[in-house]
């Protein structure tokens, strides 16, 4: 059991930054959580300005996830929709030079979410999206924006990255005067009739 934040809204980023931690507790993965939540305000104090900054005059939204970061991409992408009722997606970074990428412009923000192993290669898609109009935000690799994630374990990477993307998602629900805790058709809890 764990006990969420008594003012948890409909999106739910209190459940899901401690359904994370818990499913690696599940697994028998030790989560330092304290050293986790502490390092994680740190990132999101230290780029607020330039994650507030790299929003700015976005409107489509993509993150992109490899291996054990690819359910937080989706997480991510998941989160933007929600509170900002933006488009988002999210992909293996790989796969969306195959289609997906015929959507980036001057418009699109991708958010990398770099894995330890295959990072020299998602620095190559970083580079190519780029090229192509996108601003990019590396999370643990190279882009317009980078942010250090020093941890080798792409577990922890993700518990460290989820503040930052649902973030994002409230800084694109200010910019376009959405109310991120009270976004439109959804409901804490689902009812089927």
């Amino acid at each position: 059991y764990a006990e969420t934040h008594p003012r948890e809204g409909v999106v739910m980023t209190a459940s899901a930054s401690l359904m994370l931690p818990e499913g690696f507790r599940f697994a028998g993965v030790e989560i330092e959580g304290e050293a986790v939540a502490t390092t994680s305000e740190e990132l999101l104090q230290g780029h607020a300005g330039d994650l507030a900054q790299a929003v700015q005059g976005r409107s489509h939204f993509v993150v992109l996830g490899a291996a054990e970061l690819h359910g937080l991409a989706q997480e991510g992408a998941l989160k933007m929709q929600e509170m900002s009722l933006s488009y988002s997606q999210a992909y293996h970074p790989m796969k969306y030079r195959h289609g997906p990428m015929s959507l980036v412009d001057e418009q699109t923000l991708i958010v990398l979410l770099y894995h330890p192993d295959t990072a020299h290669e998602e620095a190559k898609v970083a580079r190519d999206m780029q090229a192509k109009g996108a601003r990019v935000i590396g999370i643990g690799g190279p882009g317009d924006l980078s942010i250090a994630l020093d941890d080798p374990d792409a577990a922890r990477r993700g518990l460290l990255a989820l503040p930052l993307l649902q973030w994002l998602g409230q800084l694109v629900a200010e910019q376009k005067g959405v109310d991120s805790e009270h976004p439109r058709h959804l409901t804490k809890v689902v009812s089927l009739t």
